[in-house]
């Protein structure tokens, strides 16, 4: 089990990590509520899980094509840029829809929360990264692998479950001006998220 415990100590850096994931949860947090944010929260840790499938099962060395990881980006980019200018451009609101509660809103927050992250060029690259360090300092077998990344998931879990319960906690405190102001900075960091993405890809 040591690798597992490994896991859930490496993943304890995402307790300061701040990234696009990160401004999603809050908002939603303060927007819909704690509930809606781990339902988002769950939906990013399933398209964590299915990366980590896929690299363990070799099907990202697609991505060393150079083409397919161009517009692989350029549509991952594309999308986060989308999720940013929504972000601006969208009436402020604090956790009043009914619609949130239905099956059809759990089903869409989950459904956003995967889809954001499953297009974010940047998790695979993190993924990615992750696996050579586990190769090359840890040397770890299938099986071994499987543990560690089971640690590591479960922490990121853990960590945005946390990060989404104190957002809702400072949600008594803010107005929909204020909340109308945080989502277009939200919506600004997404786009430079985004911008800068693509610079890169270019």
């Amino acid at each position: 089990m040591l690798p597992f415990f490994n896991g859930l100590a490496f993943g304890l850096i995402f307790i300061f990590s701040i990234g696009p994931a990160f401004f999603l949860l809050i908002q939603t947090s303060i927007e819909k509520g704690f509930k809606q944010a781990v339902l988002v929260a769950i939906g990013i840790s399933i398209a964590d899980i299915l990366y980590v499938v896929m690299i363990l099962k070799g099907i990202t060395s697609l991505l060393e094509n150079p083409d397919v990881r161009f517009w692989a980006g350029v549509t991952g980019v594309s999308l986060l840029i989308i999720f940013g200018l929504f972000s601006f451009f969208k009436n402020p609101k604090i956790n009043t829809k009914s619609e949130n509660h239905t099956p059809e809103g759990k089903i869409k927050s989950v459904g956003t929360g995967f889809l954001f992250n499953l297009f974010n060029p940047s998790t695979v690259i993190f993924w990615l990264s992750l696996v050579s360090i586990v190769e090359i300092n840890f040397g770890y077998t299938g099986h071994q692998k499987l543990l560690f990344f089971s640690g590591v998931l479960a922490t990121i879990l853990s960590t945005d479950i946390t990060k989404s319960f104190l957002a809702q906690k400072l949600k008594r405190f803010l107005t929909l001006r204020t909340i109308g102001i945080l989502n277009k900075i939200v919506g600004i960091i997404l786009i430079g998220f985004g911008v800068s993405l693509l610079t890169q890809l270019f």
